[in-house]
């Protein structure tokens, strides 16, 4: 398996963990017996968050390389005229 096929399983497993462990976490803030504008609350909260943390792995990762967020800084002693060359 790639190394990118294996990113982006981790990255989908990283989404559902984040949204499972919200789900976990509303359902048990909220006081029960449990209605289904609960579920559609915690559910709706969860997704929030879980798409937040996609986007935001998105553009720390994949996007990077782009340059619309990120400029590539020149390394010292690279071979594009720098000091000490000749």
């Amino acid at each position: 398996m790639s190394p990118r096929v294996k990113n982006w399983i981790v990255l989908v497993l990283a989404v559902l963990l984040v949204f499972g462990v919200t789900v976990a976490i509303g359902l048990k803030l909220l006081p029960g017996p449990h209605t289904d504008t609960d579920y559609l609350v915690v559910g709706s909260i969860a997704t929030l968050l879980a798409l937040a943390a996609l986007f935001g792995v998105l553009l720390a990762t994949v996007f990077k390389g782009s340059g619309a967020f990120f400029q590539r800084r020149q390394r010292v002693g690279d071979a594009s005229g720098g000091p000490g060359e000749e």
